[in-house]
């Protein structure tokens, strides 16, 4: 190892501490001091026990919940986090469950939550959750989609994609031509995400299902506004399974 990389290496030390202490450490599980040093020397790090003892302060002082122990069983652990274990598992359950995202995507953000712990409750978070008859999203650009309408909403503009239905293999079917609209709002029904937004082909309300939409891109046009009658809560309200229409006032004969 050259000494400009041994150099840098040893100025990193406080952060591979921060690093080993968080992914080696939970409320049932501690390291010590030993372990310390040679998880370190891993990272080509060299440390004396001194300046541990002064880099586990520093980070107190910074804020990491660390609890040290002494006698027998002398070690250090991370008690405290942003999000606990049962937090982790709600959220564990909830990705892969949902129909809005990919089996991939669902297994990338599985992955990125076992980071927010130890390795040893991170074994817990890739849990199988069972749902019945659960229909996984096929389009693996959805979650682009989604904030790609977000920000032509924040910022006014219109926006433009392709739309496809699929036939009963599976297979995309695209409709004609490319639709230009201005987005109001994205709401959540039966598991998906939908657009409601200004459609100019019919100079009316539409909506749109997210995970059937490709090719979005945000023009320059401005949107057109709001309207000034639209209520957003009483229009899906009005709305069954996200399907527009005229509204009918209905009687039920007994």
């Amino acid at each position: 190892m050259s000494e400009n990389i041994k150099n840098t290496n040893q100025r990193l030390k406080i952060l591979y501490l921060y690093k080993i202490l968080l992914e080696r450490t939970d409320e049932e599980h501690y390291i010590t001091m030993p372990e310390i040093i040679s998880q370190l020397e891993l990272y080509g790090i060299t440390a004396a026990r001194k300046a541990l003892y002064e880099d586990i302060e520093a980070l107190k002082l910074f804020g990491l919940d660390i609890v040290s122990s002494r006698g027998v069983n002398a070690g250090y652990q991370v008690v405290n986090r942003d999000f606990e274990l049962p937090e982790l598992k709600l959220l564990a359950d909830a990705v892969s469950s949902s129909r809005f995202l990919t089996e991939k995507k669902s297994a990338e953000l599985l992955k990125k939550l076992e980071q927010l712990t130890s390795i040893y409750e991170a074994k817990q978070i890739q849990r199988q959750v069972f749902i019945a008859d659960r229909v996984k999203a096929i389009n693996e650009r959805i979650y682009m989609n989604v904030d790609a309408i977000h920000r032509a909403i924040a910022e006014r503009k219109k926006i433009s994609f392709k739309y496809f239905d699929y036939d009963l293999s599976k297979k995309k079917c695209y409709r004609k031509g490319i639709r230009t609209c201005s987005p109001y709002a994205l709401t959540w029904d039966d598991e998906r995400y939908y657009l409601v937004a200004h459609y100019e082909k019919y100079d009316s309300i539409s909506n749109f299902r997210v995970d059937r939409m490709e090719i979005v891109e945000i023009l320059d046009e401005p949107a057109q506004k709001y309207p000034e009658d639209f209520n957003l809560s009483a229009y899906l309200n009005s709305t069954f399974s996200m399907f527009s229409g005229e509204a009918e006032e209905v009687k039920r004969r007994n």
